[in-house]
């Protein structure tokens, strides 16, 4: 008899990030012979649009109202789905939904998995954090300490539950990727002209300032002086006004002419400027487990990131370089993958591929997800789960 397992997140638009495609994905990829996949999504009024990577049988509810008024619509919602389900898994913190799930879930006796997403980082706690502090010892922290299991996206975010004074049994499992291809770029370079016969580098996500955007334009004063053969291509949705900001600074350094903004894309356009891109850079503070990464990877191109990105196999395969997002030292990593020689160069591409498909491929993650729904459910205890 096949057992439902309900994932639940907000919002489901490219500007809301990548917790609802990393979500949806991972629910996707646990359906099977044992598994039946149910999506819901809380969103806003006017949310039209699905990020790559989010089912289109994802169920909306539309959250309206203040607090508690709309933690109560909520609940009342979500009945059903919750109802229906033998293991309720909860994405995100800080939001109506991930308390009213757990509340809801814990009445009728179901299993309860919480993923954070990267919500409990150090970075991610100190901003707003005085806020947090309250919202946690009024809510969060109780909330999520009564979850049958946490779901970390790696050993960092393990260590994060720990220090945010949560004892739960811990599943570390990372975000995965299908395997992506190139694709022709054509009318990529039909659109953006400027970027033709030049080394880009491609910045994908939400032009938000904790994913180091304003680093790196700083780097990239330094890396256009000492390399004019390059471009840097910025794409991904605007938050809290900070592309004005970034659009000042490129104007400010005299960059207008090597760097583009694309704003949002998805899907082929998407899949073209990755094609396009030499090396990803993404110099975060923060993250969960970035996306936009996996991808670069899985399409065989290089990365410059941090440490903060959690993508662990980056040094060790050689799939690309992780630095500080500090401009200097970024600028040194982005120009020395930028020298690399077409054969050391494509050395490095298949390296990504391979660590793409070895370590992320959404079957590995998804049966390692499935494996805790099962002991969730009277199974064996896997591997994957620390006490």
């Amino acid at each position: 008899m096949q057992s439902v397992i309900l994932d639940v997140w907000a919002h489901v638009e490219p500007r809301f990030g990548g917790v609802g495609p990393a979500a949806s994905s991972l629910g996707s990829a646990v359906a099977g012979a044992d598994w039946i996949s149910r999506q819901v999504a809380i969103c806003d009024r006017d949310e039209t649009t699905l990020s790559d990577g989010i089912a289109r049988s994802v169920g909306k509810v539309v959250e309206t109202g203040p607090r508690p008024i709309s933690d109560w619509k909520l609940r009342s919602a979500v009945r059903r789905y919750v109802q229906e389900c033998a293991v309720c898994h909860v994405h995100g913190l800080w939001l109506p939904h991930s308390l009213a799930i757990r509340r809801v879930a814990r009445e009728f006796g179901k299993a309860i998995v919480s993923s954070a997403h990267g919500m409990l980082e150090q970075w991610e706690l100190s901003n707003k954090g005085t806020k947090k502090q309250l919202y946690s010892a009024m809510f969060e922290r109780r909330s999520l300490s009564l979850s049958s299991c946490l779901r970390a996206l790696s050993e960092q975010e393990a260590c994060d539950y720990r220090r945010y004074g949560l004892r739960n049994p811990i599943a570390v499992i990372p975000n995965g990727i299908a395997p992506l291809f190139r694709v022709s770029t054509d009318e990529t370079l039909m659109a953006h002209p400027e970027i033709a016969g030049k080394k880009v580098v491609l910045f994908l996500s939400r032009v938000h300032f904790k994913k180091g955007i304003f680093n790196l334009i700083e780097a990239w004063r330094i890396v256009s002086e000492q390399d004019p053969n390059t471009h840097l291509v910025i794409a991904g949705g605007d938050f809290a006004n900070t592309e004005a900001k970034a659009r000042d600074m490129v104007r400010a350094y005299s960059l207008s002419g090597r760097v583009t903004f694309c704003g949002v894309v998805r899907g082929q356009e998407k899949l073209e400027l990755l094609s396009a891109a030499r090396v990803l850079c993404l110099p975060s503070y923060s993250e969960g487990l970035s996306v936009a990464v996996l991808e670069a990877l899985s399409m065989g191109v290089p990365v410059v990131v941090t440490k903060a990105c959690n993508i662990d196999g980056v040094d060790s395969s050689a799939a690309g370089f992780v630095t500080s997002n500090d401009p200097r030292k970024l600028s040194e990593a982005l120009l020395t993958s930028l020298s690399l020689g077409t054969a050391e160069w494509e050395g490095m591409s298949a390296r990504a591929q391979n660590l793409a498909r070895d370590r992320y491929d959404w079957s590995r993650v998804g049966g390692m997800m499935a494996s805790v729904y099962e002991w969730l459910l009277g199974g064996a205890k896997p591997a994957c789960v620390v006490d």
